[in-house]
């Protein structure tokens, strides 16, 4: 692979999806590289050999699993295969070395992992949490929302966004959303504020960044706060850097999982950061040992053990995200075909994304979408998934029933109809991919006849 003029190496989605085109064209340039921890894993790559960024190259950084026999299923997200062996590895040293010390709630890896994250993030405060959704109901609690209150956001996210809003005493305001991005359409927030309105709150839907540059435009002028749902979207272009603060989420499942829930609060306001930090521990002033500034708060640090594991997974991250785009191109370049004929809608290959999950739309609807699902589970043993089932505003319980039976969002509508996921995640190999890929394509055909 040749290389060229040396360029700058942030580690971020933009530099990420600048590389995939890169190595694809065999035209990497000698990159002066970010000193992030959470970059170390891919500059080395880009300092001592290339090629390993390379899927055809000798010693390649994409996954090889010996345990899969050739016509074994394809699993959606394995769970024995979150992590590679060698990042197992770290993780078991890292725990056990904390259970040894005795450090297991409380200690010096937190503060560490924190100025990591915030390093990495270029943001000055990071607040690690128990949870996504705890980090969530701690900044949406930093910017002021409370009782009676309401949040704009949109329907097509987890169940952690609404519960963080509810947790704080406030009602979700579902907006509908952006044909293309799937993620909030800021004409429509501007038009649902009400007197009531104290937040917006965005969701990066499965790693593409919401468009926070026009909702913080929206939230000035109108005096509200912006709170990021930025759990799917670690290392994105812009997270954190428009907004009020953005909630990070590093379960097991994430492109960055650690050994249980876990997640930040980052934010550029020293004030939003140090009332993070308060509610995330009972309200207690963190300079002195249970004295409380304010009246109450969560229970909500993230353990000293899940920090140092951390800590020793972090410099993998801008490695795996490198991983996940490559395989992102490499499903679109693969597709192509049939998003020109019009039978399926791709995402399109932008820098503003993390790749957590990748969804195909099938252009005819839901019937066809379960046909081709269930071909492509019984048939060609290639699991698929849909996220998220149930849309906030199609939930029954009662709460719901109140609050959201007229509610009407006919562009998330549409699209939850149609959208399929495959698989994707850190150490999804070549050949399973292929499998996908091909099952895709043979699961179109026999439905179309």
């Amino acid at each position: 692979m040749t290389t060229s003029l040396s360029g700058s190496f942030t580690g971020d989605s933009t530099s990420i999806h600048r590389l995939v085109g890169e190595v694809q064209r065999h035209e990497v340039p000698v990159y002066r590289c970010s000193p992030t921890l959470a970059n170390r894993a891919l500059s080395a790559a880009l300092a001592e050999d290339v090629g390993r960024l390379d899927p055809s190259g000798p010693d390649s950084v994409f996954a090889t699993d010996p345990r899969r026999a050739a016509g074994d299923p394809v699993p959606f997200l394995p769970k024995s295969r979150l992590w590679t062996r060698g990042e197992q590895r770290i993780a078991i040293e890292r725990f056990a070395r904390v259970v040894a010390d005795g450090e297991l709630t409380s200690g010096p890896a937190i503060a560490e992992f924190e100025d990591a994250l915030a390093e990495f993030l270029a943001v000055p405060h990071a607040v690690a949490t128990s949870s996504g959704t705890d980090a969530l109901i701690i900044a949406l609690r930093a910017v002021g929302v409370s009782h009676g209150d309401e949040v704009i956001m949109p329907a097509n996210s987890f169940a952690a966004t609404e519960n963080a809003v509810w947790a704080c005493g406030a009602t979700p305001v579902l907006v509908d959303i952006d044909p293309v991005s799937h993620t909030l359409d800021p004409a429509l927030v501007e038009t649902a504020i009400t007197p009531s309105t104290r937040a917006i709150l965005p969701v990066h839907l499965y790693g593409r960044f919401a468009d926070v540059p026009g909702l913080a435009e929206i939230a000035r002028r109108h005096g509200l706060g912006l709170v990021e749902d930025a759990c799917q979207a670690i290392g994105v272009t812009g997270v954190g850097q428009h907004s009020d603060a953005a909630a990070l989420s590093f379960n097991p499942y994430k492109n960055f999982g650690l050994t249980g829930k876990a997640g930040a609060v980052v934010t550029r306001d020293g004030e939003i950061g140090a009332s993070a930090r308060r509610f995330a521990y009972h309200g207690f002033d963190p300079e002195r040992k249970n004295v409380k500034e304010d009246a109450f708060g969560l229970n909500a640090k993230i353990d000293n053990s899940t920090a140092a594991v951390a800590l020793g997974l972090l410099p993998r991250l801008t490695l795996n995200n490198y991983r996940r785009a490559f395989l992102a191109k490499r499903y679109i370049d693969a597709l192509a075909e049939l998003a020109a004929d019009g039978t399926a809608i791709l995402p399109a290959f932008t820098p503003d994304h993390a790749w957590h999950l990748f969804g195909v739309e099938v252009a005819v609807g839901r019937e066809a979408r379960a046909e081709i699902q269930e071909r492509m589970r019984t048939i060609e043993a290639v699991e698929t998934d849909i996220y998220y089932p149930v849309l906030t505003h199609r939930q029954q319980t009662p709460l719901h029933r109140k609050h959201f039976a007229h509610v009407a969002l006919p562009l998330t509508e549409r699209v939850h109809s149609r959208v399929l996921h495959l698989p994707l995640h850190n150490n999804l190999s070549l050949p399973e991919q292929d499998r996908v890929i091909e099952a895709l394509h043979a699961a179109f055909r026999a439905t179309a006849h």
